[in-house]
């Protein structure tokens, strides 16, 4: 028996794709393994979650069946790229500030105590 809603088995079908294509996805892992690695860890691990939560959000947009869910999957992915981004940012800030204030550390406290002993 034949369906009798008025469309044809062809607009049916093209009615099921979607009309919202995904733009590109900047992936951050590289970047947030990076910094764990030679920053700072406790920022690097939590910019390894965003990241990898961003590319989960990222992946089940791709494979969505309605507009509305693949961008708002996509939105969510951008959100935790962006948070990620913030946390790479902060971890190299501090990880710069770390290495000028170890630096200083230790050249005071060569110059301290070279000034200790006396010169003869």
């Amino acid at each position: 028996m034949e369906e009798t809603t008025g469309y044809s088995k062809d607009e049916r079908e093209k009615s099921k794709t979607t009309s919202f294509v995904l733009p590109p996805h900047n992936n951050l892992m590289v970047w947030s393994i990076l910094i764990t690695i030679f920053c700072c860890l406790v920022g690097g691990i939590i910019a390894i979650i965003y990241s990898s939560n961003s590319n989960s959000a990222y992946n089940s947009a791709i494979i969505a069946s309605d507009d509305y869910a693949k961008q708002s999957l996509y939105y969510e992915s951008e959100k935790n790229n962006k948070t990620a981004k913030t946390w790479i940012i902060i971890s190299v800030v501090v990880g710069v500030l770390s290495v000028i204030a170890s630096v200083l550390f230790f050249a005071c406290g060569a110059a301290a105590s070279m000034a200790a002993f006396p010169k003869f």
